[in-house]
């Protein structure tokens, strides 16, 4: 069990990579502030050094705040949540759909410690849930209202001057940094599940975060390219200051829910910034359509995840 718990953990950190670590760098190299080699490379260092940096509030939530995953047939539910939740992700993923991990895995934990009739917190998952949901409508209205001060900021918007590419740069480091304290710790969850360690709080082990960075980095190159148009053409055509609006606003509400334990997902919550920014200074470069598509995407993670999860919870029930 253990060897395929870490299997999964590795699976699950490949998956993050190549869904929010190549939508995140997508946005910071279309700009041209950043080239995509650069932007990977900032997030695999955000994943394996941060959650180390800025403790594990968010891993302990997941890992033992909702369901208590130490009962007998916890780790099997767990492993089973997490697949529900990748085949979520993989397969909006595959449509071009960058989705929310968090929201997925959320939904997923709840559903298989319902289903499996493992003492399920509520008191947590109601917080936990309405933060999922309503974060990213709050991301939209910070880059809404960042977005004029931000053009400011820039000043012209030719994107080969020295300030706009160093503030894209500096707001893309922001946005690493708020991943790895808030994002990064599934992972850390994850791994501390697989290998039995402390779940409360959980602990962060150098080795086993290099290697999650490893896969995450490996995942995101593998999927950039094909991501990167879909979030910045086909959706919102990115300008300066849009772009860096949205990684402003989404990297601090992601850091204040990391200093709450709540778990965010950056990535929807950089591409509700960018819809806030954008909408605000030129919303015709807004595609509906595509806006439209993702919106459904998001609509149909936390159900899916929560329901496919739940259903096999019901198998660990049957075989307690």
């Amino acid at each position: 069990m253990e060897i395929l718990l870490v299997a999964m953990a590795v699976a699950f950190a490949f998956v993050s990579g190549a869904n929010d670590g190549a939508t995140l760098s997508a946005l910071g190299t279309r700009t041209g502030a950043l080239s995509i080699l650069a932007g990977v490379s900032l997030l695999v260092l955000a994943v394996g050094a941060v959650p180390a940096a800025v403790g594990t509030g968010v891993a302990t939530t997941l890992a033992h705040g909702l369901v208590a995953f130490e009962d007998r047939g916890g780790r099997l539910a767990f492993l089973l949540a997490v697949a529900s939740a990748l085949a979520v992700v993989f397969l909006l993923s595959r449509r071009g759909l960058p989705t929310s991990v968090t929201l997925s895995l959320t939904g997923a934990i709840v559903g298989v410690g319902a289903g499996a009739g493992l003492p399920v917190s509520w008191t947590t998952v109601g917080p936990v849930l309405a933060a999922g949901l309503l974060g990213p409508f709050l991301v939209f209205g910070v880059g809404f209202l960042l977005a004029p001060g931000v053009r400011r900021a820039l000043g012209r918007p030719a994107a080969a001057e020295a300030r706009p590419r160093l503030l894209q740069q500096l707001g893309f480091l922001l946005q690493s940094v708020a991943y790895g304290a808030n994002d990064a710790e599934k992972m850390v969850a994850f791994m501390a599940i697989a290998t039995g360690a402390s779940l409360d709080p959980v602990h962060v082990l150098a080795l086993d975060q290099a290697a999650l960075a490893a896969c995450f980095g490996a995942g995101a190159l593998f999927a950039v390219r094909r991501l990167s148009s879909r979030v910045t053409e086909q959706m919102v055509r990115v300008r300066n200051e849009g772009s860096l609006s949205a990684l402003v606003a989404s990297s601090s509400v992601v850091l204040a829910g990391s200093a709450l334990g709540l778990p965010l997902s950056s990535t929807q919550s950089v591409t509700a910034g960018l819809l806030g920014g954008t909408g605000r200074l030129t919303p015709h470069r807004i595609r509906p359509q595509q806006v439209g598509a993702l919106l459904l995407a998001w609509a149909l993670t936390l159900p899916s995840a929560g329901l496919l999860a739940a259903l096999c919870g019901l198998v660990v029930r049957a075989v307690r």
